[in-house]
């Protein structure tokens, strides 16, 4: 079962997204390697718990995990709380 159609257009398939909260006690540094990784679409700090957000995606389950691997081998980085998004019409 693949990804639906974006307003049932035939052919225009929705990617997988997350969003995953870093926690850091360096989030300047840990943004700057994070928005450099392929599949990072946006990553921001945060006021506040968690120290960051990255939203993440990838064709499939398997490849937005592997994006958010690359994101907890970051140095810096401490934790991290992934949510995978759904699209609701």
């Amino acid at each position: 079962m693949g990804c639906p159609a974006v307003g049932g257009l035939p052919g225009v398939i929705l990617k997988v997204w997350a969003y995953v909260f870093i926690t850091t006690r360096h989030p300047r540094k840990v943004l700057q390697a994070i928005r450099k990784l392929p599949g990072v679409v946006k990553a921001d700090a945060l006021l506040g718990t968690p120290d960051a957000i990255a939203i993440v995606e990838g064709d499939d389950i398997a490849s937005m995990d592997a994006v958010i691997d690359r994101i907890v081998e970051v140095p810096e980085v401490m934790g991290t709380e992934s949510k995978v998004a759904r699209w609701i019409e």
